[in-house]
């Protein structure tokens, strides 16, 4: 009974590993338990693993860097892509803001040239305006001619008007193509010169700026139409007294006979144009008033009441009709008697009937009388002007009282000298 007991305590312990090393006549028994052979078996796999892990390492150790620096730069270059990428779109957005930021300050700056262009213009336009005004040619708004002006023509000694009336349609013009400009130039340019969403329209502007252009050359181009117009009445108003002035013709443009390829002209050009045309016009102007002023085409007593016309008449002496050369003004004895056109006195003496007498020389076959004189002034070959004293009125002569007895002659066959000073008259109207 107590064998089985034994064998049963026996089975109930932790059975040992036992390892026996037997070595000739030594035997070493060694006694593990199964929790130290376990620790000792997974120490050695840990070493032997670390010592694996370890060489390899040392084999590999260089393709792992490898790996690894390529693998970073691949990361690099892909950052690098990135950034280059955000930096080609930040130069193409600056690139655009600065490509609008030129093209802007382009528009502006045309815009401002031609602003300036068009003040610069606008100066010359006002001045020729001035002018224009100065002499007449804008004088449409009340009348043709200005009151004073129809005041000072005699109706029994000028004869009509109608140069002045029919002038008046010029005038109207240059009026409205006036207006018309001052318009354009004074309008508000923020109206109308801007986009929907509160930005300068610069197309509509620049055809603002156009616009006034184009006003300034219609303008110009009115004046010189009347300036051209006034020349042409002149010269007709000086023929028609059988006398010439060389005066150039205005510049015209037929509508046969030409031709030639379409070159359009810009508005500054057109505007040039339009001031070389007005100013050729104003040349004529001019020419023809020095040509004017060397006739004999005023008054020789300026406001003095006339006594005798031209022609027939019945003589203060014999009371039979008879020729009357030339027309008389009444004048206060001594009242100073000055040429009616610069010349060169070729008689200075006593002439018959006509007494004390002047005449004087002013070419073209053109001469006048001044008689009887109380005293002659002036002396053969003498050069005398419109502000030259000659002599003094008198009563010398065949005469019935102190008067000028005023004769014009042409080629030496007299005219009346009703007709020059008419047409003088008109003249001083139309080119003052």
């Amino acid at each position: 009974m107590m064998r089985p007991q034994a064998a049963d305590r026996y089975r109930s312990q932790n059975s040992a590993r036992r390892i026996v090393i037997i070595s000739r006549d030594n035997t070493r028994t060694y006694t593990f338990s199964p929790l130290a052979l376990f620790g000792g078996l997974t120490l050695f796999l840990t070493v032997s693993l670390g010592f694996l892990a370890a060489t390899t390492y040392l084999v590999f150790r260089d393709d792992l860097f490898d790996l690894v620096r390529e693998r970073n730069a691949d990361m690099q270059q892909a950052y690098e892509d990135r950034i280059a990428r955000l930096r080609s779109e930040i130069d193409r957005i600056s690139s655009r803001q600065i490509l609008d930021s030129v093209a802007m300050d382009e528009k502006v700056e045309k815009i401002l040239s031609a602003q300036q262009g068009i003040a610069a213009r606008q100066q010359a336009v006002g001045a020729l305006i001035d002018k224009a005004r100065s002499i007449g040619l804008i004088d449409g708004r009340n009348a043709p001619v200005g009151a004073d002006k129809r005041a000072a023509l005699d109706p029994d000694v000028t004869g009509s008007i109608n140069a002045y009336s029919a002038d008046a349609g010029h005038a109207a013009r240059i009026d409205h193509q006036f207006d018309a400009l001052t318009a354009v130039a004074s309008a508000t340019p923020a109206a109308g010169l801007r986009t929907s969403d509160g930005k300068p329209d610069f197309k509509a502007i620049a055809s603002h700026l156009a616009a006034v252009d184009a006003e300034q050359a219609k303008a110009v181009e009115a004046i010189a139409d009347a300036a051209n117009s006034r020349v042409d009445a002149a010269v007709d108003v000086i023929a028609n007294v059988g006398l010439s002035v060389d005066v150039p013709e205005a510049p015209a443009d037929a509508e046969d006979a030409v031709g030639g390829p379409f070159i359009p002209l810009g508005s500054a050009q057109a505007l040039a144009a339009a001031m070389q045309e007005a100013d050729q016009a104003f040349e004529r102007i001019e020419r023809v008033k020095a040509e004017a002023a060397r006739l004999p085409l005023i008054r020789p007593l300026p406001g003095a009441d006339m006594t005798s016309n031209f022609g027939s008449r019945r003589d203060p002496f014999l009371g039979s009709l008879a020729f009357h050369a030339g027309i008389d003004f009444r004048s206060p004895t001594g009242s100073d008697i000055r040429p009616t056109a610069p010349g060169v006195v070729t008689v200075a003496g006593w002439s018959g009937g006509y007494g004390n007498m002047v005449e004087i020389d002013h070419g073209n076959g053109i001469t006048t009388r001044y008689g009887h004189m109380s005293r002659i002034i002036a002396r053969v070959g003498d050069k005398v002007t419109r502000d030259t004293v000659i002599g003094e009125v008198g009563s010398t002569g065949r005469s019935t009282g102190p008067h000028l007895h005023y004769e014009t002659r042409l080629n030496g066959a007299p005219l009346n000298p009703i007709n020059y000073i008419a047409a003088g008259s008109r003249l001083a109207n139309l080119l003052p």
